[in-house]
């Protein structure tokens, strides 16, 4: 398989707080691949990094096969145009409707006219599972329909790859789950490359085709989901388990 994403030897600190040393990781064409850790273990520095929000002290980040901190402000604009980012908590804007949330990329960067767009929107709503909220203002939504509504934003461009950072996190167990398929449904039926954020075990062992755990800033076990089920690293194994004692200070 060819790498859709390349982290190479990514090195970041804020101050005297090093939170990436070394992490290196491949993300390849079409697999849905988790990156776990407990929080403040550096997950969302890494996406950051991914989508060029965030530059590292040192190391490289490709894009398919251009690496982004090299380009210029309009290359890097163009990249993350191959990319759609699902929020933690949707980032959905309340002044505006449904529709014109969804609408927004394509009418900022896109010459597509007002029709096209309506049926885009229409569209990209009734693969998340949405059918006539466009009137609607994301703050009468249920936090699970802000999710889906963020999500149809996201992919709006048709994207090659989607990233969501923590998409299970606040939901009930029956939402989550929910969520897992549609992660599943959308990588298959776009045809993308997927990165999911997440410290959610039975979701990442339930939708991952691939995982890697990051910890103290480099990632210490990459593979298939029962390569962590079986592993007797003990933080791995106290991570998988949810167990309070063990390497991984709880602080």
């Amino acid at each position: 398989m060819s790498a859709v994403i390349s982290i190479q030897n990514l090195y970041k600190s804020f101050g005297e707080k090093k939170v990436l040393k070394g992490a290196s990781l491949q993300v390849n064409n079409g697999e849905i691949m988790y990156v776990i850790g407990k929080s403040g273990s550096g997950k969302s520095v890494l996406l950051k990094h991914i989508t060029g929000l965030m530059r590292p002290d040192s190391g490289k980040v490709y894009i398919e096969d251009e690496e982004i901190f090299s380009l210029s402000e309009k290359d890097l604009m163009r990249v993350r145009m191959k990319m759609g980012v699902l929020f933690q908590m949707a980032a959905l804007f309340d002044s505006m409707t449904v529709f014109e949330n969804v609408a927004f990329t394509l009418r900022r960067f896109t010459n597509k006219k007002e029709e096209e767009i309506k049926s885009i929107v229409s569209e990209k709503l009734s693969l998340v599972g949405l059918k006539s909220v466009e009137d609607f203002s994301p703050s009468t939504l249920s936090g699970g329909m802000q999710k889906r509504v963020g999500l149809a934003r996201a992919i709006a461009l048709q994207p090659k790859i989607v990233l969501y950072d923590e998409p299970t996190t606040g939901v009930d167990p029956i939402l989550a789950s929910a969520v897992d398929d549609l992660i599943m449904t959308l990588n298959k039926e776009l045809n993308v490359t997927t990165l999911v954020i997440s410290h959610d075990m039975k979701s990442t062992f339930h939708t991952a085709d691939r995982v890697a755990m990051l910890y103290e800033g480099d990632f210490i076990l990459t593979g298939e989901p029962e390569a962590f089920k079986e592993s007797k690293d003990p933080v791995v194994y106290q991570f998988v388990q949810g167990m309070a004692k063990g390497p991984i200070s709880i602080l």
